[in-house]
């Protein structure tokens, strides 16, 4: 395993971004989404998260990037999985891929009233039932996984396609 940097000085482990997201419950069985304004899933309703910066862990970036996207401060986190991502911003565009490790908040939490979200980074923040949301399949897939969602596992694979986007769990231990 060979791990290097980028251009922008992130940690990049046999060519994939190192990147780290949270999945927050929120209040009445709702999750924590934010709709994204940069990079490759631009226009989508995401998980709050992002790249792991240097020196910093991959929980660190998670719990950072809550904070920084949705205004959420959460507790406790326990991860969720590891997946590698890998795909191509737009028809014909660069191919990017990330590994992506995944935690949940163990506490809901609520978006505080006076949160001003940056609008480089996202539009919209929403704690919504999943059921009410069409986020990136590849956070659908996730959500599903951890037992947060049950989006059609088919619709999953098809919107995947549709976005040329490939992702697979890495190791095979159970999810928690």
């Amino acid at each position: 395993m060979t791990t290097a940097s980028d251009a922008s000085n992130q940690p990049i482990e046999n060519d994939l971004i190192m990147a780290a997201v949270a999945i927050v419950p929120g209040p009445e069985a709702s999750v924590t989404f934010v709709l994204q304004n940069r990079g490759a899933y631009a226009g989508h309703w995401l998980l709050p998260g992002g790249r792991i910066g240097p020196g910093e862990s991959a929980e660190q970036a998670a719990r950072r990037e809550a904070a920084e996207e949705a205004g959420v401060a959460v507790g406790e986190l326990v991860p969720v999985g590891v997946y590698d991502i890998r795909g191509r911003a737009e028809e014909g565009g660069e191919p990017y891929g990330f590994r992506v490790h995944v935690y949940r908040a163990l506490e809901p939490c609520v978006v505080p009233a006076d949160f001003v979200l940056d609008p480089m980074e996202v539009s919209d923040i929403g704690q919504v039932h999943p059921s009410e949301i069409l986020p990136h399949p590849t956070d659908m897939r996730i959500l599903n996984e951890a037992g947060f969602a049950d989006y059609d596992p088919e619709l999953v694979r098809r919107l995947m396609d549709a976005d040329r986007v490939t992702m697979a769990r890495v190791g095979s231990g159970p999810i928690p």
